[in-house]
């Protein structure tokens, strides 16, 4: 047994939309990254006069700039997801987490995050980028299940904006900033039980998808949208070939990439926007905050004996499942 006692999300205030971006005269418009990507909104850690003045043109001043770190939004999740849980930051035994651009490479993120909450758990990273949320879970159930704590505090958190070249007009319409988190645990009983878990990653692949150190992010877009897209379907099929999903009544979330490549995916599986549950439109992607969020957010909405379906994708490149049944 596995479950999720309680989950909670952090994200900056500030909130860029299209026409901000169309602004910038950078050859976009407010249409065409609604029309191409679905994105309304995104939320950053930046101010909106930092981007237009600089477009951000030397990261290191975004670090200097931020409203937030990737580790203010981490701490606050955890803070958010220990109080759903009714637990305390001294109850938890080990703190794994995901940052996929780090203010710092040492010491770890999760050392960091522990040190604010004043937890002397074991902390340490287990990161990858977009797939977080399947990465952890499927890591703890694999865990020794003599050596695993009561309970675990999981986060994930990406200040990616600060990593965007504001000058490139896909980029600068894609990210947004922000953390969640999550309490898992084999002794109790909590909200969502994890039934199944996969995680799979492809070296071969590992620059299709990068974060240079206090750099830029940079992909091979179409590629990596086709990849995205064609692996999470062949993640909900398996998924659907193992188990009683039943999309009248179960729940697809999905990696916040962007809304267009989600429409493809849900209308792939024939799945209805009511169970279709995601964030990106007005948050933008969050890299391995994106999912976890979603779900942390719609938490109230979770009904008893759904299940929920989640695959997500991204750099390594890599790619992970779960399914979660709700108590």
């Amino acid at each position: 047994m596995l479950d999720i006692l309680g989950m909670g999300t952090c994200h900056p205030t500030t909130s860029i939309d299209n026409h901000f971006l169309e602004a910038l005269d950078i050859g976009t418009n407010a249409q065409w990254i609604e029309e191409k990507i679905g994105i309304l909104e995104r939320v950053t850690t930046l101010t909106p006069e930092y981007i237009k003045t600089t477009r951000n043109q030397d990261p290191r001043m975004a670090l200097e700039v931020a409203t937030m770190s990737a580790t203010d939004m981490g701490v606050g999740a955890a803070q958010k997801a220990l109080k759903q849980a009714g637990i305390s930051a001294k109850d938890v035994g080990m703190i794994i987490v995901n940052c996929c651009a780090p203010r710092q490479t040492m010491s770890g993120e999760a050392v960091r995050i522990a040190e604010r909450l004043d937890s002397n758990a074991v902390a340490y990273d287990v990161y990858t980028a977009c797939p977080a949320f399947a990465l952890h879970v499927d890591f703890l159930r694999n865990f020794a299940e003599g050596k695993f704590p009561e309970f675990v505090l999981c986060i994930s958190t990406a200040a990616m904006t600060q990593h965007v070249n504001y000058t490139d007009r896909s980029d600068g319409a894609i990210w947004g900033d922000g953390a969640a988190a999550w309490v898992m645990s084999t002794r109790h009983k909590g909200k969502l039980e994890v039934i199944d878990s996969t995680f799979t990653a492809d070296p071969t692949r590992c620059e299709a998808v990068v974060v240079e150190s206090f750099g830029f992010f940079r992909q091979d877009g179409r590629a990596v949208r086709d990849f995205s897209v064609r692996q999470t379907v062949r993640l909900i099929k398996a998924i659907e070939q193992s188990h009683p999903i039943d999309w009248s009544r179960d729940v697809f979330i999905g990696h916040q990439a962007n809304r267009t490549m989600l429409e493809q995916i849900v209308n792939n599986r024939e799945i209805s926007p009511a169970n279709h549950w995601h964030n990106v439109t007005h948050l933008g992607n969050q890299a391995g905050a994106g999912a976890p969020a979603v779900l942390s957010m719609h938490w109230d909405k979770i009904v008893q004996g759904q299940h929920i379906v989640v695959a997500v994708v991204g750099a390594g490149l890599s790619w992970g499942s779960m399914v979660l049944h709700a108590r």
